[in-house]
């Protein structure tokens, strides 16, 4: 499973990378917004070494709702970057067959730092009731994307079912799978003002009975970037051109989740005239917990100012998720 994890990331990278702008493997990394199929872009992310060593590849994730996706969390893989020969093949660093060391060579250094914080076992959610009790304590209040923003429509929903990408790229409403115990969606907006649209922004934690479930669903929502770059959120809304990118912890800035995803890409409400406008969605994942921000802007308001309202509602809940699962840090 872990090495069928690796295998996605891998090749989402290579095509991702460059469409991004980024340098992968540098670390470097745009701040624009993230789009991926859906949820969350998921680019994998490899500690390449120039000498065939391994490091862990952050991963994918499932997202589920007509606000945009919400899984959240890549698993970390093993994959090697070959030096020559190296990698896969067996061969040394200096290309030599046979997986002999060449005479001095120094072994490389696996650097990739390790998430700081471990969760008290005793306070991850078990059953359901535990797993909603903590998804509400999490989730972000609307007061928290800033200024002006208050309750959005529905404002919460139904903690028993999430959203699922179907084969023609259209968000669905279904139950949660037994592997979920709790996906807890509360919805915000900043009303027009003046020459400025309808922003619409929506949270939501999700629990799943294992950290495994957690990784696979943040892998999962890579795959969907690739297959549906284009997706119909429910009504009049879609999402189009969507791009994404992942970075496990200690990668591309990421020093807060076990792994994290971003997904950028246009947002069309057809009732409203059509015009595109900025979306986004980031997601992280600490343990068996997701948590995922999907933004979808309005006429006159910048990217910016968007993501700002992205950042503070994320920061929030990760800070929240942190204590509610006591846990070393």
């Amino acid at each position: 499973m872990r090495s069928a994890r690796a295998a996605i990331r891998a090749g989402i990278v290579i095509g991702l990378c460059g469409a991004l702008l980024v340098g992968c493997g540098s670390g470097d990394e745009p701040e624009g917004d993230r789009a991926s199929g859906a949820k969350g872009a998921t680019g994998a992310k490899e500690s390449t070494g120039t000498e065939g060593t391994t490091g862990p590849s952050g991963g994918p994730s499932a997202a589920t709702s007509g606000d945009g996706p919400t899984g959240s969390t890549g698993s970390t893989g093993s994959t090697g970057s070959a030096g020559s020969e190296g990698g896969e093949k067996g061969g040394t660093a200096s290309g030599e067959p046979g997986g002999t060391a060449a005479p001095g060579a120094t072994p490389a250094l696996d650097t990739t730092p390790t998430p700081d914080f471990v969760a008290d076992p005793a306070l991850v959610p078990k059953n359901r009731a535990d797993a909603l009790t903590l998804a509400r304590a999490v989730i972000t209040r609307p007061t928290e994307y800033g200024r002006g923003y208050g309750k959005g429509t529905p404002y919460e929903s139904d903690p028993g079912d999430w959203n699922v990408l179907d084969t023609s790229c259209n968000w669905q409403r279904e139950g949660l799978p037994r592997t979920v115990l709790a996906s807890f969606t509360r919805r915000g907006q900043l009303p027009p003002s003046g020459a400025k649209g309808l922003v619409r922004i929506s949270s939501t934690v999700t629990v799943h009975r294992t950290t495994s479930q957690a990784d696979w669903e943040m892998a999962e929502t890579l795959e969907e970037a690739l297959r549906c770059p284009d997706q119909r959120l429910g009504g009049s809304e879609r999402v189009q051109q969507l791009m994404s990118l992942g970075s496990a912890f200690g990668q591309s800035g990421n020093l807060t989740a076990d792994d994290s995803l971003m997904e950028r890409g246009e947002f069309i409400d057809e009732s409203g005239g059509g015009a595109p406008a900025h979306y986004a969605w980031n997601q992280s994942r600490l343990g068996s917990v997701t948590v995922s921000v999907v933004v979808k802007g309005g006429k006159g308001h910048t990217p910016l100012e968007l993501t700002t309202a992205q950042i503070q509602a994320m920061t929030s809940m990760v800070n929240r998720l942190k204590n509610a699962l006591g846990g070393t840090e």
